[in-house]
């Protein structure tokens, strides 16, 4: 069957994008932190790529779904829906450098997209949607796992995440997951900044399943970033993303509604707080103000709060937030943006003397190690004796962390973009206390 799609402009993406990567981020809406202006790109040092998964959108609406694409020149478009081997819809849109079009959702479990410029053999792409990967409730406590890389925040940096990837041995040159039985953990912070977060976003999605596949694991945990994505809080966007809302006529928090968007649905999947044998692992830190939650009631917390009406139009000012009332709001808020919350906390890293509470934390989830991102430092660095590992970097997604676990304990080493892997040393002392 074709039919009809559209396109929805004739404007070239290049054309749009002189003045829009030289905007300015937009204004901030809540005090979380400190404010740093987004990086700008340099045409001179990396290719600016929109097409495929680069600036795919992918949406539900009830029985429907809708695929939003662009291609590298202006001119017709092309999508195919395939099931089980067969195309049950085809379109060609008309010619510009963003498309759309919608079909009825199929009654399968996954489906693939084929999508790009029509007579472009370098602008076709396929992207496979699993409507599993969207459901809770979720483990969030494992055993078992000898071999563990942690990454933390990647801010859109797929090109530096897939080669430390590769030369750990974990995926192929097509980013095919070659890793076994090996799991890999993701701190959060995967969007804002960076030049690739669409690209990074759909490389970890599909990865995820290809793990699964081979009896390997590919987690993701939330960041305060994906948060700040989801509740409209773009004061972080690179230009480049924010071109993609733009070119698609989208605000930037729609392409990760968690309500409709196939990778916001992805992404409120995701737990904030786990636990892997004798590891705790959170974006942030767990410290005194929630470490009377249990893992499971924290999680099934951040998901009760996540599917509520209100949560996608948080950070709007000027939003009645009705039914809530004042006491529940400021609790959700609290949640998710006080410097407490698991999401922001950075106490653990700032300080050499919370030795105390640290280890009233790691009993309580009954671990020995508490690993953490969202602090950037300049390399992986272990504190509090090898309690606290801090894996977040100045320079995003060079290095990752290898747990090896033995009977009694956990062998450490830092893996970068080539080379073996290193032993970590315990480079900050504490105080104790």
């Amino acid at each position: 069957m074709r039919v009809s799609g559209k396109s929805l402009t004739t404007i070239g993406v290049a054309a749009l994008a002189v003045p829009l990567l030289a905007a300015a981020a937009s204004a901030v809406m809540f005090d979380c932190g400190p404010v740093l202006p987004a990086p700008q790109e340099d045409a001179g040092q990396a290719e600016l790529r929109l097409d495929g998964e680069y600036g795919l959108w992918v949406r539900e609406s009830g029985d429907s779904l809708e695929a939003r694409w662009l291609t590298r020149e202006a001119g017709a478009g092309y999508l195919e829906v395939i099931v089980d081997g067969g195309a049950v819809f085809e379109v060609e849109t008309e010619p510009g450098t963003a498309h759309a079009a919608s079909f009825s959702r199929p009654a399968a479990p996954e489906l693939m997209l084929r999508y790009g410029g029509r007579g472009d053999p370098q602008d076709a792409h396929e992207t496979v949607i699993y409507f599993d990967l969207q459901r809770r409730p979720i483990q969030t406590e494992f055993a078992g796992v000898d071999t563990l890389f942690i990454v933390g925040d990647v801010h859109g940096k797929y090109a530096e995440l897939s080669e430390l990837f590769r030369n750990a041995g974990l995926i192929d040159e097509d980013d095919r997951w070659t890793g076994g039985h090996k799991w890999i953990v993701l701190l959060g912070d995967l969007v804002d900044r960076g030049p690739d977060v669409h690209k990074t976003l759909w490389f970890l999605y599909e990865l995820e399943r290809d793990a699964a596949r081979h009896g390997g694991r590919v987690q993701v945990l939330l960041g305060n970033h994906e948060i700040m994505a989801m509740t409209d809080d773009p004061r972080y966007v690179s230009a480049k993303e924010q071109l993609i809302a733009v070119t698609h006529g989208a605000a930037y928090w729609q392409l990760f509604d968690p309500r409709s968007s196939i990778l916001g649905k992805w992404l409120a999947a995701k737990p904030a707080l786990i636990r892997i044998d004798r590891v705790l692992l959170a974006h942030g830190g767990v410290g005194p103000e929630y470490m009377h939650y249990t893992i499971p009631e924290f999680d099934d917390s951040l998901a009760t709060f996540m599917s509520e009406q209100w949560f996608s139009r948080m950070a709007d000012t000027t939003a009645a937030y009705t039914p809530l009332d004042s006491v529940t709001l400021f609790r959700r808020l609290d949640f998710f943006f006080d410097d407490n919350s698991v999401f922001w906390y950075r106490d653990y890293v700032y300080s050499d003397t919370l030795g105390h509470m640290l280890q009233q934390v790691l009993e309580r989830h009954d671990s020995d190690i508490h690993v953490v991102g969202h602090t950037p430092l300049e390399s992986i660095q272990q504190m509090y004796d090898g309690a606290l590992i801090a894996v977040d970097l100045e320079d995003a997604a060079i290095e990752m962390l290898l747990l090896v676990r033995s009977s009694a304990s956990y062998q450490r080493f830092r893996y970068t973009l080539s080379g073996p892997p290193q032993p970590l040393e315990i480079a900050v002392p504490t105080g104790g206390g």
